[in-house]
């Protein structure tokens, strides 16, 4: 960058030398992590809003008892405990009293209303176990806990089958026809009760739980849950939500929407809404239990400014080798940070904390789950002992607090390489990165944080591994000395560690970004001539790309020179292993060109930056790619082709040049002779021209600097 200390850049090789003397885990066999400052989420201005869990069905089910919620408060979001921050809190319909279909022991939710011979009254004193346990939450949690209520079905007798479980036909609408606004009345009715009452700040509000799905039917075994079409019925529900909302006073909170159980279908859903719903609405509420298309939701909320939540997922999916206990824990640390970097979310949320709970008497004349294999996959993150007053803990809970505990409120998610999940806490000055090894051996790691001006001297680690008995539990490592540009590590099999830098800064280049137009780009001709040209590539959408083929190539001419900060490229999302080996090249004249960067893996989606660029005016860009086979194991096509999403660059047209002592903006002889001609007192220096001659920043010009802007010289 063009304000670096050179005399950093002439301690370069001595510095690498040393790091591999110290660490022996630089070797070439290390995987590169590389962590930008620069490419951070984009939802929610970037800043990262916290991690949570709905707390249904397990706080209606351990609610009854104080201690049980206290330690549950506690361990989930107190400071000793996953540092939680959001609780999602489901507003029961209440089943028909006749009913008693529902046999799972947590998921029987009651109502706030009675329905009697068609008169509606209301019962504050309902749902008193997920309220209690809701109390202790707040308490426990260190900062404002932020609540959001949703609904997972309309109150019964609303519903067109009686029944809050679903319909009888599970894919076909379940709210009468005519009752919308009334279910709007009774969410909102709710909502202004906890803030007026009970003091409660409802952050958000959801009508609508998986709504498009055909999982709900009635007298189902399980839970409540009810479908609505998308379109005009999702829509319908939001503008009376959002009506309703107003009547009762609660314009301050959110009104998201629409929780949809998979990515790719709230797309469809999102896209479906009515314009005046899609106005209503501001933040998207995904699960991500099925679907891929992440950067797509991503772009949708940015394109219609909207903050973006994974507000539920979980599951008994299992990864690592041979990795035992640690198997579920892994699944799920590898779920946060595919959530996480693939929809720049600005929060995750756990479906339940609490899955199974033993108790040898059952609740209510039903049978309790029990305690599950916690060797093989299962929901949740503990277990509820009921017979022995007690919260078990898993591998699970260990591993989300890797992230929770340290990846806090108000960091920004930054873009990072491999399997690893990066946040900056630009308050604190402190970087945070998850790293997590699904081998069965250990892994040596090279983090690569040149990109920082500043870094601490050591990291911090922490580490998950092993088994519950004997194994690591957020155990802290000895910390690992950094050098000036990262650091070196070995990750343990199986198992999740997070370090902590503080100290780091960087420069802001985010005021240096450089307007590109159409007519500043030329390249090479799309597959088949398609409407995926060069100019894709500086139209400001992730979700467009140049599809250029083998040979391909993109030239921008900034029609003046600029000193270059830096040069940002998004790959094309689903193709981004044809990156690997693609060139970037500058040139000053458009003639002679000088390469600065290859790209030696494949690539992450979403931006990443290079700040290695010379310091030297710089007018024309070049992104290439190498002729022929790919010769490399990620790229299996039979030719390289030029697939690029995006380019930015950042520069400054005028910089003060550090050894550029005459000012003509380049470091050449002629600022040797002007320094010797200064030091001879045959001239004066202007002020900038000063600061540019004291390289060592000691406030005196001297032979030591003159010695030093030679060193420079022979390094160009």
């Amino acid at each position: 960058m063009n304000t670096k200390n050179i005399i950093a850049v002439m301690l370069t090789s001595v510095m690498a030398i040393t790091s591999a003397m110290i660490y022996p885990g630089n070797t070439s066999a290390a995987t590169i992590i590389t962590v930008s400052p620069y490419a951070s989420t984009q939802i929610n201005d970037g800043i990262f809003e916290g991690w949570g869990t709905s707390l249904c069905w397990w706080a209606n089910r351990i609610g009854y008892s104080d201690s049980l919620s206290e330690q549950a408060a506690e361990l989930f979001f107190g400071e000793s405990g996953l540092r939680m921050n959001i609780a999602r809190y489901n507003i029961g319909g209440g089943d028909d009293p006749s009913h008693n279909h529902i046999t799972r022991t947590d998921s029987d939710m009651p109502g706030y209303t009675v329905y009697q011979n068609g008169n509606i009254t209301y019962d504050w004193s309902a749902d008193s176990r997920q309220r209690n346990v809701l109390f202790k939450a707040i308490d426990a949690c260190k900062t404002d806990l932020i609540v959001e209520m949703f609904s997972n079905s309309p109150p019964y007798y609303i519903t067109k089958s009686g029944c809050t479980s679903g319909g009888t036909d599970s894919s076909v609408n379940n709210l009468k026809d005519d009752c919308y606004d009334d279910f709007a009345e009774y969410i909102a009715c709710v909502c202004e009760h906890f803030e007026k009452t009970w003091g409660i700040n409802v952050q958000s509000i959801d009508p609508m739980n998986e709504p498009y799905t055909n999982y709900w039917s009635a007298y189902s075994k399980k839970q409540e849950g009810c479908h609505f079409d998308t379109g005009k019925s999702e829509s319908d529900m939001i503008i009376e939500m959002q009506s309703a909302m107003k009547r009762h006073g609660l314009e301050d909170s959110i009104l998201s929407g629409t929780d949809e159980t998979g990515i790719d279908v709230q797309i469809s859903a999102y896209k479906a809404l009515s314009s005046a719903a899609k106005n209503a609405i501001s933040r998207i509420d995904t699960h991500t239990y099925g679907g891929s298309k992440r950067t797509e939701l991503q772009q949708l909320a940015l394109s219609d400014s909207k903050n973006l939540w994974m507000s539920e997922v979980d599951g008994s999916g299992t990864a690592g080798t041979d990795a035992g206990q640690m198997s579920a824990a892994l699944w799920l640390s590898e779920r946060m940070i595919t959530d996480c970097r693939g929809l720049g979310c600005s929060a995750w949320v756990l479906w339940q904390a609490i899955d199974n709970h033993i108790c040898s008497s059952g609740y209510n004349g039903k049978i309790d789950s029990g305690m599950p294999d916690t060797e093989k996959g299962y929901w949740g993150l503990a277990v509820a002992d009921h017979d022995n007053n007690k919260i078990i803990l898993t591998k699970k809970y260990y591993a989300f607090g890797q992230f929770s505990r340290y990846i806090r409120p108000g960091s920004k998610i930054l873009a990072s390489s491999d399997n690893t999940m990066t946040a900056l806490d630009e308050k604190n000055d402190r970087l945070v990165i998850v790293a997590v090894n699904t081998s069965g051996n250990s892994k040596d790691i090279n983090v690569d944080l040149s990109q920082f001006s500043q870094i601490g001297d050591a990291v911090s680690v922490v580490r998950t591994s092993g088994n519950m008995l004997d194994g690591e539990n957020w155990k802290e490592i000895s910390p690992i000395k950094t050098d000036k540009d990262g650091f070196n590590s070995s990750l343990l099999a199986n198992s999740v560690t997070t370090y902590i830098i503080d100290d780091v800064e960087y420069k802001d280049i985010s005021a240096n970004e450089i307007s590109i137009s159409p007519d500043m780009v030329t390249g090479s001709s799309p597959w088949k001539n398609s409407e995926n040209v060069c100019t894709k590539a500086v139209d400001g959408d992730l979700s467009t790309f140049f599809d250029g083929v083998g040979d391909g190539w993109i030239e921008i001419n900034l029609k003046k020179g600029y000193f270059l900060d830096a040069i940002a490229y998004a790959p094309r999302s689903g193709y981004e292993y044809r990156s690997m080996d693609s060139m970037f090249m500058v040139s000053s004249d458009g003639q002679n060109w000088e390469k600065v960067y290859t790209v030696p893996d494949k690539p992450s989606s979403g931006f990443h930056y290079i700040t290695s660029v010379p310091e030297r005016k710089i007018q024309y860009i070049r992104y290439c790619v190498p002729s022929g086979k790919p010769q490399n194991s990620v790229n299996k096509d039979d030719v390289y082709c030029c697939n690029i999403a995006e380019i930015k660059i950042y520069g400054d047209e005028n910089i003060s040049l550090q050894g550029d002592v005459n000012g003509d903006m380049f470091l050449s002889a002629e600022d040797i002779t002007t320094l010797s001609s200064y030091m001879f007192g045959i001239l004066n220096l202007s002020e900038t021209q000063e600061k540019c001659a004291d390289i060592n920043n000691d406030g005196k010009i001297n032979i030591i600097d003159f010695c030093l802007i030679k060193n420079m010289l022979v390094l160009i």
